[in-house]
């Protein structure tokens, strides 16, 4: 096979591959030479920050004041969530729409953000009731699938190769991360008693002022140029040759992005549980270390792009100088040369889940200060996984016609894993004890490696 000759061309050639192509990471820099053709990056900056800030209230703060302030039932939750997380399966005919229909983004966009801020107000200030609260937050993640949508397909029409996709990728997500700081800032300084409901009702209330610069980040945004994409459907020729092996890999990463995700199943309870568990002073330290969480996530998602990017300029580099000895053809090196980095990014997944499956054991059996610590490596590890994760699926999205919603029908398996794990692992916390929940994840994850070994990345020979 190419692949092997190729690992032993490259371990030769590696001293010199390493000292030619250093690491230059700068995704800011290149998002903002391209502003004009692509992206307004200060709108994306903003609109990334509001959610962001929401998200963290949702995952975080909301679980602990339903269930330990309000004493909310946790089984008529859970009967809740199921209904509340089934707006997110409208990504894909979402992503098939803006296919086809792509005018009037803008608008959909500031719909989309009046919904976002009126509906978290709302479902905050409805927790007593189960029911306007559910519908209140489903609203909420109705407007964030059609911000998302919107969001991922402009990144996959600026997607026009593995360098500015991974550099746009690393470059959102660390921006969206900003986002995340203010919530543990404002939950320190607003909620002195954690048991005062008022106290609690002021906090949501700053997070939706903070959350009102979503408003101006439409205002900002430009649509992507029609040159590019034009010039991303070059890639036809390489999706007709290898359509069968998409729809198996596209199943394949499908099952393995779902499994990884099993994690929801402790996460809604996971902040009561730490409460309970640690008392006060354990919450208010979680809450304050959170900062330093996503500042560990935003660490593995650059160092995540660093990887990535010197991993394919020394495969560009190499099969460049050697396709005659490779027997690669000239005009399919550019195939062996995407295959070979799909294959690069199924070993940095598996590495990264191994070592998640290994760090999520121990965190079962760990005391506050040791989980906390294996919550800051699972964070980094987590940063490096997620962006090849995102990156492997575009990367077989992103070939032939309706991309946006092939994405979205490989993102649904996020939305899949919400509507099983979160209300399953709600309802199980009432009488299961959490550290069997993690450890359950830990098996999950150990599954999800089962379809990803499968993946077909390979290159043969005899095709070139």
């Amino acid at each position: 096979m190419v692949i092997n000759r190729i690992r032993t061309t490259m371990n030769k050639s590696i001293e010199s591959a390493e000292l030619e192509y250093k690491w230059n990471f700068k995704p800011f820099r290149s998002i903002h030479k391209r502003n004009d053709k692509r992206i307004n990056y200060i709108g994306f900056f903003m609109l990334y920050f509001a959610i962001n800030v929401i998200r963290i209230y949702l995952v975080v703060y909301i679980p602990t004041f339903l269930l330990n302030i309000l004493l909310t039932d946790r089984g008529q939750l859970a009967f809740i969530q199921v209904f509340i997380y089934l707006v997110m399966f409208l990504s894909p005919f979402l992503g098939f729409v803006f296919d086809r229909y792509s005018k009037n983004k803008r608008v959909i966009l500031i719909a989309s953000s009046a919904l976002f801020l009126v509906s978290f107000l709302c479902s905050v200030f409805n927790g007593s009731n189960i029911g306007l609260f559910g519908l209140f937050l489903a609203l909420n993640l109705l407007a964030q699938e059609f911000i998302k949508v919107i969001v991922s397909k402009l990144i996959i029409d600026l997607s026009i190769n593995e360098s500015v996709k991974d550099g746009n990728l690393a470059a959102i997500n660390i921006s969206s991360n900003i986002g995340s700081f203010i919530p543990s800032v404002v939950f320190l300084f607003t909620v002195s008693n954690i048991f005062n409901v008022d106290q609690w009702n002021t906090f949501f209330f700053l997070g939706f002022l903070c959350s009102l610069p979503i408003v101006f980040s439409v205002l900002l945004i430009k649509e992507s140029d029609k040159k590019i994409e034009i010039s991303l459907e070059r890639s036809e020729s390489v999706a007709k040759s290898s359509r069968g092996t998409s729809i198996l890999n596209f199943i394949l990463l499908f099952l393995s992005y779902l499994l990884i995700w099993s994690d929801k199943l402790y996460q809604f309870p996971f902040s009561s549980w730490i409460l309970t568990r640690f008392g006060e002073d354990g919450f208010n330290i979680y809450s304050l270390f959170y900062i330093g969480l996503i500042l560990l996530n935003i660490g593995g998602w650059i160092v995540g792009q660093r990887i990535s990017n010197r991993k394919n300029k020394k495969i560009e580099r190499i099969i460049s100088e050697n396709r005659h000895q490779l027997n690669i053809r000239e005009f399919n090196q550019e195939e062996v040369v995407e295959k070979l980095k799909l294959s690069n990014k199924k070993r940095i997944i598996s590495l990264t889940v191994g070592l998640y499956i290994v760090l999520t054991f121990m965190m079962a059996f760990s005391n506050f200060l040791c989980l906390m610590i294996i919550q800051g490596f699972i964070q980094v590890i987590a940063g490096v996984m997620m962006l090849n994760y995102m990156s492997l699926m575009m990367a077989i999205s992103n070939k032939g016609k309706y991309k946006t919603f092939k994405f979205q029908c490989l993102k649904i398996s996020y939305a899949l894993s919400c509507v099983i794990f979160l209300p399953l692992g709600t309802y199980l916390s009432a009488f299961i004890q959490m550290e069997i929940l993690i450890i359950t994840v830990g098996f999950l994850a150990i599954i999800s490696l089962i379809p990803l070994a499968f993946l077909r990345t390979k290159v043969k020979v005899q095709n070139y």
